[in-house]
C-alpha cells in the first residue's frame, strides 16, 4: 500500500494550469457533501521534496500551477456514482485503476492538444468518504510516461 501511495502522490503533485479546473467544478456541485478542501501551490509543494532526488518529478512541478484536495462523505454511494457520471461528461481519460483489500483509486487525465492540462485521482475504501486530488499542469504524455517509466516502484497484476 506504501508503494500505492507513492505512486498516486507523484501523480498527485504532477498536474495544473489557467482556467477553472474540471474537478472544480465536480466540487462546486458537491460542496455539501465535502468534509474538507484545500488549494496548494505546487510552488509551496515543491519546497518539501528533494530537487537533487527526482529531476522527473520536479520538472513537472516546475510546469504546475497548483493542486486541491478534497475529502467527500459518501456514506450512500450516492457521489462515487455521479463522479462515474462526470467523468464520462467531461471525457476523463483512465490511465490507471488500482484495488487493493476494499479500496480502489483511480487515475484519470485530460489531454488537450498535445498536453496534458489535468491529472485527477479519485480514491475510495469500504468507508464512507470519497478523496479527489486535482492537478492542472501543462506537460506532454512523454514527460508523464518517463516519469513513471524512471520510478522505482514494482508493478505486478493479479
Amino acid at each position: 500500500m506504501k508503494h500505492l501511495a507513492i505512486i498516486f502522490f507523484t501523480f498527485f503533485i504532477t498536474t495544473i494550469s489557467a482556467q477553472d479546473a474540471t474537478f472544480q467544478n465536480f466540487y462546486n456541485v458537491h460542496k455539501e457533501k465535502s468534509t474538507f478542501s484545500i488549494n496548494l501551490s505546487a510552488s509551496l509543494a515543491g519546497s518539501f521534496l528533494d530537487s537533487d532526488e527526482d529531476d522527473d518529478l520536479m520538472n513537472i512541478i516546475r510546469k504546475s500551477s497548483d493542486f486541491k484536495l478534497m475529502i467527500f462523505d459518501n456514506q450512500d454511494n450516492n457521489l462515487s456514482k455521479d463522479f462515474r457520471k462526470f467523468s464520462r461528461k467531461n471525457n476523463l481519460k483512465t490511465l490507471a485503476r488500482v484495488k487493493e483489500n476494499g479500496s480502489k483509486a483511480e487515475l484519470f487525465f485530460i489531454e488537450e492538444g498535445k498536453y496534458i492540462r489535468e491529472i485527477i485521482i479519485r480514491t475510495n475504501s469500504d468507508s464512507d468518504k470519497m478523496v479527489l486530488f486535482g492537478v492542472k499542469t501543462k506537460i506532454t504524455p512523454d514527460e508523464l510516461a518517463a516519469m513513471i517509466s524512471s520510478s522505482d516502484v514494482k508493478y505486478s497484476s493479479n
